[in-house]
């Protein structure tokens, strides 16, 4: 570990900490409905035991850490300035929800609903503040 962090990963984590604040006080996390819904639908795809056991202990995994919301987005910006880049940014999506699958996701509720204004609103100011950091952080992060 170097004794000083760069200028990058000490912004990264400035940004990844406010974000985190504000997704604590919105109550907003990752997407653990999307994980539950593999979860359901992986016995149709297979009966082998020993992989829906593996995948189902993962979904959990990932699950726990999405329920964190704000803590794993700090978590992520910890990690980041510890240098450990790829697994902060992996851990900051995750407690965020943010994610190109999302983003494709939050585009096509927005067009198929044309409710724009409940999709904004199902997430407060603070919320969405403290997803667009999230996706700075991540973007910022090298």
């Amino acid at each position: 570990m170097q004794s000083t962090p760069n200028i990058r990963r000490t912004v990264t984590f400035v940004v990844a900490v406010i974000s985190g604040v504000f997704l604590l006080i919105s109550g907003i996390r990752g997407p653990t409905g999307t994980y539950q819904i593999v979860i359901d639908q992986l016995p149709n795809l297979t009966q082998n035991q020993q992989i829906l056991q593996i995948a189902n202990t993962i979904a959990a995994i990932l699950i726990t850490i999405s329920l964190a919301g704000g803590l794993a987005v700090i978590a992520g910006g910890i990690l980041i300035l510890m240098n450990r880049v790829g697994t902060g940014k992996f851990v900051i999506g995750l407690g965020a929800g943010v994610g190109i699958p999302w983003l494709i996701m939050l585009a096509i509720t927005l067009l198929t609903t044309q409710q724009v204004v409940a999709v904004v609103a199902e997430y407060s100011t603070i919320g969405w503040a403290g997803i667009i950091l999230a996706l700075v952080a991540r973007t910022i992060a090298k």
